[in-house]
């Protein structure tokens, strides 16, 4: 007796198509996902490197206007000059674990801030400074000058002042107001300390000869 033949069993073309269908979903969502996941982390790294080139900012301008002296190079008569965007300023730094005096010009160029350093104090006219790019996306600064109330432009050049308020506008919208305190027209701390070192190294006096009666 002959068994009834059994049909091979297999998938439809609408099961398929069903099936590509919630694959096709199922992918969809995942890449949403993955891409949202890596959007969040591109602005979060974002976010971080703008946060850290603040704080460089703020640390630097800090330092600088801290530690202001008094003191021109030979070849410019300006102790504290403010100029278009640019603010040019005698300040120190540390080089080989001792201090010394340094020429800084800050200033907003190209959505930049930048801090200038010449190479010496008292560098030849013409040299050029080192141009170091400290914050980025900058859309406009102001300062502002204390010396017995505030002012927006600094005319005395032969003086400084005694506190420095910058605002920062950023082209996200966002706004830093800072304010620094500085010594104002304190004596160059480095030229006291040459001073008392000549001081120092200068040979005494040889005293007076004395007769054994304690007078000459």
């Amino acid at each position: 007796m002959r068994q009834p033949a059994s049909r091979q069993q297999g998938f439809t073309l609408l099961e398929i198509m069903i099936a590509l269908t919630i694959f096709a979903v199922i992918a969809t969502l995942a890449w949403q996902i993955l891409d949202g996941a890596m959007r969040t982390s591109s602005a979060t790294d974002t976010a971080a490197v703008k946060l850290n080139q603040l704080q460089r900012a703020w640390n630097l301008l800090e330092r600088d206007f801290f530690q202001l002296q008094a003191r021109a190079p030979y070849n410019d008569p300006d102790l504290f000059r403010e100029e278009k965007n640019a603010l040019v300023l005698t300040t120190l730094n540390g080089v080989n674990g001792q201090l010394q005096m340094e020429r800084v010009r800050w200033r907003l160029e190209d959505h930049r801030l930048w801090r200038d350093v010449w190479p010496e104090m008292d560098s030849p006219a013409g040299v050029k400074p080192e141009a170091v790019p400290i914050l980025s996306g900058v859309k406009s600064m102001a300062w502002r000058f204390w010396r017995d109330g505030w002012q927006s432009r600094w005319q005395e050049t032969d003086h400084q002042p005694d506190g420095v308020e910058l605002t920062l506008t950023m082209e996200n919208g966002d706004t830093w107001r800072w304010i620094f305190t500085t010594p104002g027209d304190m004596p160059a701390m480095p030229k006291a300390a040459e001073e008392a070192a000549d001081k120092e190294k200068s040979p005494e006096q040889p005293a007076a000869p004395q007769s054994e009666g304690g007078k000459p």
